[in-house]
């Protein structure tokens, strides 16, 4: 130990180098797995009420307990006739041109339609 002061600095470093390849190439083949499964397909046998339960969760604590908006957050009660089901989806991820809304990507394509539905449903 004398003569080589540095060595157990180096075998420290070399194991460290390769636990981080080990675990990156493990990380790798994780989402690579993640991305070969398909996404599985959700079908409401009532888009109405389960968008309705959606935009509890989703839509109140920006729009409002009654959807009529608050603070600078628009109302969203009435929107038959400003806009149509796909392009309400489209605002709920953020894709639609000249509406400022941050996009809701946790939610799945599914539960967008089911949202736009019911919002189109209530203003009515």
């Amino acid at each position: 130990m004398k003569g080589r002061p540095l060595f157990p600095f180096a075998v420290i470093a070399i194991a460290g180098i390769l636990l981080m390849v080990a675990l990156s190439f493990q990380g790798l083949l994780a989402s690579q797995a993640d991305e070969g499964e398909a996404e599985e397909e959700i079908v409401f046998d009532d888009p109405i009420a389960a968008g309705e339960e959606l935009t509890q969760r989703s839509c109140l604590s920006c729009h409002g307990q009654d959807l009529q908006g608050l603070a600078s957050n628009p109302a969203i009660n009435a929107l038959e006739g400003k806009f149509t089901e796909e392009e309400i989806v489209q605002i709920i991820f953020g894709q639609y041109e000249g509406v400022n809304m941050p996009a809701m990507s946790n939610l799945k394509p599914a539960e967008a339609e089911a949202i736009a539905t019911y919002l189109l449903h209530i203003s009515e």
